[in-house]
């Protein structure tokens, strides 16, 4: 996969605002790009395991989890797919031995996975062994996503059975499940494409890998039987019957959470809860439960703008509405919110604005005893921009101590003096300053260093805001005003819906998206649909010309 290109900090341009919508896609060719392979992610797992096996004794998220071990083998958009390593090839045969176990050894679980009557009669026998062959074609199509049609691939799985089933029935079952959530078909998500050519690059994807996009992308899990049956009849066969299925799929509750799941993955909010402060500075963050609080506060916010604010990017970015409970009331003062539940609160201009005030945001985008105006500017330009900086030097001076006499802006005036420092610097120091009414926990502020808070920032190599601008509620206005923002949005859900960086012949489909989202008045919810519909998500391109 190709990442974006790296960005030469001593331009002073990076396009036009709107380029996308300058090209002429008119008759353009199918160019839908490749399907790489794509590891489950851990919430991937756990719900695919979840919709396979249903509700089992001494099978619970936490016992998985552990099971699983940590998880290290890909970003929150999944785009990063190195090898896996030892480690946690070890963590998927534990889970799928405890998994294992723990349905074979539960009669109504049993019946579930492998229904059959052998289960009490001969297990090694005809019998025993028809309703093994059963359970391979029905589980097998659900946990690897399409139909055991091989026979030799059958048989392959039926020695797994028999090797257990010279104990019992239960047995057998459990060596075959064992095998059958440790093999990389069901680990990965594997798309080949079929032989229906839709042009010269492009093929159309089968239809039970295109169920498992659908159901991937919507529910976050494996297909559902009605879905599995639509891609068994040929109703996926054209774009109405997928945005039919999507309707379907958005309307339940694992669908609706959807979006929220994007903007979560693309800013990492999951990751505060391991966030380290400083614990003689900040002795609070040390509380679990504050940690998760922020965490929860993020996802009531985004709901909120998803819903009472119609989705709006303008609202993501300029929202005033915080929300707080009695463990984060005293980030808010005024607030009195008692239990766990989170309310609304208004908040005055300069005092909060969108996902650039959430703590959760805030507190990711800062070192462990201070805020980081650097920290703060990348996260604008690579999350808001789109804009790919290039890698710090290796030899890079040890900053300045912290000191409570000392602000944040006085002890990096190095950078704008220093000449080794100043070239990047630029673009991320005057951009984070912008953010200096917020520490390190993303709480309010209005002294740093004993002197009242200075918040002026200056965008600069932007397509179209440059210019000064004081605080972040200036700045989330310049943001929300732009193209640039408006198209970089439309890249950060094409990456998060299709597990790769866009590239040069994407560049007609993002034209599409972004002229989707432009005619929906940037309303977030209109993403789903128009990347479902796109080129990029129904075909791919032929094996054949796939680049590693």
């Amino acid at each position: 996969m190709n990442k974006p290109p790296g960005m030469d900090p001593s331009d002073d341009a990076m396009g036009e605002p709107g380029d996308e919508m300058a090209l002429d896609c008119t008759g353009a060719a199918v160019e839908p790009g490749p399907s790489p392979l794509r590891l489950l992610t851990r919430a991937q797992y756990l719900n695919t395991v979840r919709d396979l096996v249903g509700e089992v004794a001494g099978l619970e998220v936490a016992s998985l989890q552990e099971a699983l071990g940590s998880e290290s083998h890909a970003s929150a958009f999944g785009l990063v797919q190195p090898d896996v390593s030892q480690v946690e090839l070890e963590g998927f045969q534990r889970a799928a031995e405890l998994i294992a176990a723990r349905v074979s050894g539960e009669p109504d679980a049993l019946a579930n996975v492998a229904p059959c009557a052998g289960g009490s009669g001969n297990a090694s026998g005809p019998e025993g062994e028809a309703c093994a062959r059963t359970m391979i074609e029905r589980f097998g199509a659900r946990a690897y996503r399409a139909p055991l049609s091989d026979a030799a691939d059958v048989e392959r799985h039926l020695a797994l059975f028999r090797a257990g089933a010279a104990t019992s029935y239960a047995h057998g079952v459990e060596l075959l499940l064992r095998g059958m959530l440790q093999a990389p078909r069901f680990l990965y998500r594997v798309e080949l494409g079929s032989a229906e050519a839709v042009g010269e690059h492009a093929v159309k994807l089968s239809a039970h890998e295109l169920a498992a996009r659908l159901s991937y992308l919507a529910w976050n899990s494996a297909p559902d039987p009605v879905l599995i049956d639509a891609a068994d009849a040929g109703a996926l066969a054209t774009p109405g019957d997928v945005a039919a299925q999507l309707t379907r799929l958005l309307a339940d509750p694992r669908g609706s959470s959807l979006l929220r799941r994007f903007l979560e993955g693309w800013l990492h909010v999951g990751e505060v809860v391991r966030a380290v402060k400083d614990p003689a500075m900040f002795p609070e963050w040390e509380a679990p439960e504050l940690r998760a609080a922020v965490r929860d506060q993020a996802g009531a916010f985004f709901d909120h703008v998803l819903d009472a604010e119609q989705g709006r990017l303008r609202a993501l970015l300029t929202s005033r509405t915080v929300f707080a409970n009695e463990t984060l009331a005293g980030f808010y003062d005024g607030a009195s919110s008692a239990g766990g539940a989170f309310e609304p609160l208004e908040r005055a201009t300069g005092e909060a604005s969108g996902v650039l005030t959430l703590p959760a945001v805030l507190a990711l985008a800062a070192k462990p005893d201070e805020s980081s105006p650097i920290y703060r500017g990348k996260l604008v330009r690579e999350a808001l921009l789109c804009q790919q900086l290039p890698a710090p030097p290796a030899n890079i001076p040890p900053p300045p101590e912290v000191s409570p006499d000392v602000s944040t802006r006085e002890r990096l005036r190095q950078h704008e003096e220093d000449p080794a420092c100043s070239g990047c610097h630029r673009l991320l120091d005057p951009v984070g300053f912008g953010f200096e009414h917020f520490d390190a926990l993303g709480r309010f502020r209005s002294e740093d260093g004993g002197d009242a808070v200075d918040a002026r920032g200056e965008l600069l190599s932007t397509a179209d805001i440059d210019g000064a601008f004081e605080g972040v509620s200036e700045l989330g206005e310049k943001l929300a005003g732009s193209a640039e923002v408006e198209a970089c949005m439309v890249k950060q859900w094409f990456r998060y819906a299709l597990g790769r960086f866009e590239q040069d012949f994407d560049a007609c489909t993002l034209q599409r998206l972004v002229a989707a989202f432009r005619a929906a008045d940037q309303d977030l919810n209109a993403l789903p649909g128009a990347v479902v519909a796109s080129d990029a998500f129904l075909y791919r391109q032929p094996i054949e010309e796939a680049q590693p």
